[in-house]
């Protein structure tokens, strides 16, 4: 809100009732570049100053005793729209699955243990790490819970959050809400995890008619869902990342599939890159690599741009979004599309990263327990691996992940 003047002895209302949105009605004195975050550090300075929030007459009100002055620096968040800018994201007809976190039932249901029987984990049982893969109350992205997995140790690579692509049932996905299913034209899934079961294992086996795959027109029969996809995820990355001894790529966020998490389809977003030698503060760029032969994408594909070369976008340290969009194509040949557009935390539009053709090449066969490898993706993973380095502690953070059959807006807080 603009800077205001206040005078000792005369009680004042200080209303921004002219800049609120129509239908707005629920604030917080709002922090810079984190949404749904009170400030609380100005809301004791105002406090002091016996200036206080009426949010319900938008205004603040001043007591006419605390200390005059200028009323300045204070951010006003309308917390009832970010609500509404996550419903309209939501919504679209072409939404399969959606995640906010707001219950920890959605970071337990997908939790992974490596090396703990099946690998599903979603009391965190499975080994000391477990607990790491976490589930926080407040102060996601819209001020709500979010999932936080932190790296205190190499042992760490083995924990993580692996999601099928296939709806699920309101008693398997951890909202206890069925998911939208792309307004219902999708069959649901139900994927119940058990302590040490082998859910996600199994999910390709061919009892299972609907695992949700994703591939060309040419490779798909009835155990696939459509061709490309669409996946917005909200990162905080923590600028610890880029502390001196900690190692450049590990893994953010990947696409493979349900059968194994290391495949050649593979498509990993870095946990790290940058340019020289590591600091605190050095920019922490966008960049992905594929899971054949561990290959940077910038060198096996065509196409502009391509961000670790132009624009070098690079993560805020605040709640920034990536959207991705995956046309997938047949195994070994040039023609499958990788697209991702960025908006840092508080930007209202995207900048477009990533637009390239490459040759995706996909795992045949089966995994360990009978489940068929198809050409294509049909799950995504929130990681830490970092290639079982010693490195400083750091965390990631997630939040507002929406898979779709088409595009999906930019959040606008």
């Amino acid at each position: 809100m603009p800077d205001q003047q206040v005078a000792q002895g005369t009680a004042t209302n200080i209303s921004f009732a002219a800049q609120a949105p129509p239908g707005s009605s629920s604030y917080i004195v709002g922090t810079a570049g984190q949404t749904g975050v009170v400030n609380s550090t100005k809301v004791a300075e105002l406090a002091a100053r016996g200036i206080t929030l009426d949010a319900a007459n938008k205004r603040l009100a001043y007591d006419g005793v605390g200390t005059a002055g200028v009323v300045s620096n204070v951010i006003l968040e309308d917390v009832t729209t970010a609500a509404a800018d996550w419903q309209a994201r939501i919504s679209g007809p072409s939404v399969v699955w959606h995640h906010n976190f707001d219950s920890a039932a959605e970071v337990n249901a997908f939790r992974w243990t490596g090396g703990y029987g099946g690998g599903n984990d979603p009391n965190a049982v499975g080994d000391a790490d477990a607990q790491y893969v976490q589930w926080m109350s407040s102060g996601g992205a819209d001020g709500g819970g979010y999932m936080r997995l932190t790296r205190n140790s190499s042992a760490m690579d083995g924990n993580y959050w692996w999601r099928p692509f296939s709806p699920l049932t309101g008693a398997s996905n951890g909202r206890g809400q069925n998911d939208p299913a792309a307004n219902g034209t999708l069959t649901l899934g139900t994927y119940v995890a058990t302590n040490g079961g082998a859910q996600g294992l199994n999910w390709g086996q061919s009892s299972n008619p609907k695992p949700g795959w994703y591939g060309h027109p040419a490779d798909q029969n009835s155990f696939y869902d459509g061709h490309d996809f669409y996946m917005q995820i909200r990162v905080r990355v923590d600028p610890r990342r880029t502390t001196p001894g900690n190692i450049q790529v590990g893994k953010l966020t990947s696409f493979t599939n349900s059968n194994d998490s290391n495949t050649n389809q593979e498509l990993v977003t870095y946990g790290g890159y940058w340019s020289g030698s590591a600091s605190i503060g050095m920019p922490n760029i966008h960049n992905v690599y594929q899971g054949f032969n561990y290959t940077p994408l910038i060198d096996v594909s065509s196409g502009t741009p391509r961000n670790p070369i132009s624009p070098r976008w690079a993560y805020s340290f605040g709640w920034d979004t990536l959207l991705y969009h995956v046309t997938p194509g047949r195994n070994g040949v040039n023609e499958t599309r990788f697209e991702v557009w960025a908006a840092h935390a508080g930007e209202t539009a995207y900048t477009k990263i990533w637009d390239v053709i490459y040759p995706a090449h996909y795992d045949g066969g089966t995994n360990s327990v009978g489940s068929i490898n198809r050409n294509g993706w049909n799950a995504m993973l929130c990681w830490i691996y970092h290639n079982g380095a010693t490195m400083p502690q750091f965390w990631q953070e997630f939040d507002q992940i929406i898979f779709s059959k088409a595009t999906i807006a930019c959040p606008q807080v």
